[in-house]
């Protein structure tokens, strides 16, 4: 099962590599996030935002199998703060001030008193209790009071990013995450989630539990079969109750855009962790998916490569690719044709133009392809002649690196490839 708790009795805790990966990838998000939200950002000078580590732990960690000491979530997020400043700063004629209020999390006394030591040697101090907000509480009895800080660090819009990194996978119910949304317009909530622990252990009192306390219904989505049924007949039913959970969380959550692939573990089996991302907007999405490739070592998912591909009915059992989609070049090559006759399909039946940015809003959900991969495709349909993409003036686009969210998509006045009964 997954480990309840890191131990903070002696100095630093022992971290696992795969949790190292969820910090740098949090740390690469986190920039792009920063990039993303200033590409427009022609007269501001400030950002504003809260960070929030729900499961923050202390400061210091020692990489197990090794006497190497890494950091902890805490320190890796005020540094990937600090490195996003300088790399947009850089070139800047006129700075934006990064004006971030940081919320460090835990229920263990221990830990914080660690992270506290930490934040003094790295120069912090004179931060704690300013910016720098440390809460000794269970994640669940803190959010209310969480949610009103943000409220008053950026009161119209809520712009808050929870790291909720939790020692199980019972911590953070699904009311919760809708209870984040519904107070704060801009939030997003990256969530861990150990589901190949879930999917081996699980019974159908632990699963009974797990509904319980998630507040989800997973027996809903296995078809009213009990999980001793799934484990007799399906050959691979690792997958399909992990494709069961899915489902069940996104359901619960209530958010408009998410990311569920899976952090790989050093050991034998099949994904160790979902990194689950949501959010409220597609360009969060696109970041987040960004970075997946970015490390495509480390990330993978178990349906295919096109659109659709993470439907529950499916997931799991679409095996394109030999042990699942890496977000590797053979996957990215796989990814770029299955689009462009996709994406063809849905353009086809679309009865009207379309903005890219409501295109790619009402597909993204269901498929590891980003925005630039979306515009790449349509450069081949409009080399094909099966697609237009026009500016709002009415300017035809070519190449992918000029399209743009408020450009319309169209399908051409004669198809070639795609006919009505090719599809």
């Amino acid at each position: 099962m997954a480990k309840s708790h890191y131990d903070w009795s002696n100095g630093p805790a022992t971290l696992e590599p795969h949790s190292q990966t969820k910090h740098q990838v949090l740390v690469d998000y986190l920039i792009r996030y920063f990039q993303q939200r200033l590409l427009n950002a022609r007269g501001r000078d400030r950002i504003r935002i809260t960070l929030v580590d729900g499961f923050c732990g202390g400061g210091l960690y020692h990489l197990e199998g090794t006497s190497e000491l890494v950091d902890g979530s805490p320190i890796r997020i005020l540094q990937a703060v600090e490195e996003a400043s300088l790399k947009i700063n850089r070139e800047r004629p006129k700075q934006i001030l990064f004006d971030v209020q940081f919320i460090f999390i835990d229920k263990d006394k221990k830990a914080l008193n660690h992270l506290r030591d930490v934040l003094k040697e790295r120069g912090y101090e004179q931060a704690i209790g300013k910016t720098i907000h440390i809460l000794h509480a269970d994640f669940g009895s803190a959010v209310s009071d969480v949610l009103a800080s943000v409220v008053r660090h950026t009161p119209r819009s809520g712009t808050v990013l929870f790291f909720l990194d939790q020692y199980g996978y019972t911590e953070v119910p699904t009311a919760l995450i809708q209870h984040i949304f519904a107070s704060a317009r801009d939030a997003e909530v990256i969530l861990t989630f150990h589901v190949s622990s879930f999917a081996t252990y699980t019974n159908d009192e632990l699963a009974r539990k797990i509904s319980s306390t998630l507040r989800i219904d997973i027996f809903k989505h296995l078809g009213g079969r009990s999980i001793e049924e799934i484990k007799r007949d399906e050959a691979d039913w690792r997958r399909f109750i992990q494709a069961a959970l899915y489902e069940a969380l996104v359901e619960g959550c209530g958010a408009d855009f998410f990311t569920p692939f899976f952090i790989r573990g050093t050991g034998a089996g099949h994904g160790e962790y979902w990194l689950v991302h949501l959010s409220q907007h597609h360009r969060a999405q696109d970041v987040m998916k960004q970075v997946h490739w970015q490390h495509s070592n480390h990330f993978m998912h178990y349906g295919g490569p096109g659109l659709n591909m993470l439907a529950p009915q499916t997931m799991g059992f679409l095996q394109e690719f030999d042990g699942g989609f890496k977000f590797d070049d053979v996957a990215r090559a796989k990814s770029d044709k299955e689009l462009v006759i996709q994406l063809a399909r849905c353009i086809f039946e679309q009865p009207d133009p379309k903005p890219f940015s409501r295109l790619f809003a009402e597909t993204c959900n269901g498929t590891p392809a980003t925005a630039s991969m979306y515009k790449e495709a349509l450069a081949t349909l409009i080399t094909e002649g099966e697609v237009t993409v026009r500016s709002m003036d009415g300017k035809p686009r070519y190449r992918a690196r000029y399209m743009s969210d408020t450009d319309f998509v169209d399908k051409s006045k004669q198809l070639k490839l795609f006919l009505p009964s090719n599809l």
